[in-house]
């Protein structure tokens, strides 16, 4: 499993608690813009013992091979988090699957590093967890979420009826999947 991934533009490496205010502090900057997209998280989730607690059980779990979170950086300022990338309910054989979300700093939205960023992320785990699916699930109004499953190759499958809990309400997302046999980068 590859715990630090380059990409032209983008440091992508899996962190643990020491990384939390910087987590914290991106959360903070960007919650009106992801609220309305995320499920329905605690009050105490924008603290920092959250997410120092939420960074060691997600390093764990990337111990463990059921989860991989990878935070993106600027190779030119790696101390500018930009993003994450993860991977949850990694699943094997006879499923082999995982779920797929990412989230960027409102700041790098329309360049390109949720594309960039997904494509090596997806690289990994389709050649080192040898995983056959990645599902998605994207709120109808994400459209620009919408576009980056598009351009990754994602295939859309359906609605999923009030799946998802967002601002304490359960509201419809679209699902969408990508094969290892479809993946061309």
């Amino acid at each position: 499993m590859s715990f630090l991934v380059n990409t032209p533009r983008l440091i992508m490496k899996v962190e643990n608690d020491k990384a939390a205010d910087k987590v914290l502090k991106f959360y903070n900057e960007n919650r009106m813009y992801f609220d309305p997209f995320e499920p329905t998280r605690p009050e105490a989730f924008y603290t920092l013992e959250y997410q120092q607690a939420s960074a060691q059980y997600e390093y764990n779990e990337t111990m463990k091979g059921h989860a991989l979170r990878y935070y993106l950086y600027l190779r030119n300022d790696p101390s500018v988090l930009v993003g994450s990338v993860n991977f949850f309910r990694i699943r094997p054989i006879p499923f082999s699957s995982a779920s797929i979300g990412y989230k960027l700093h409102h700041d790098f939205w329309g360049m390109g590093f949720a594309t960039e960023s997904c494509q090596a992320a997806i690289q990994v785990m389709f050649s080192d967890y040898n995983t056959h699916r990645i599902e998605a699930k994207v709120s109808p109004d994400n459209v620009r979420s919408i576009h980056v499953l598009e351009r990754l190759g994602f295939t859309y499958e359906g609605i999923e009826y009030k799946s998802v809990q967002v601002e304490g309400e359960f509201k419809d997302h679209l699902r969408y999947s990508l094969l290892n046999s479809d993946y061309h980068v």
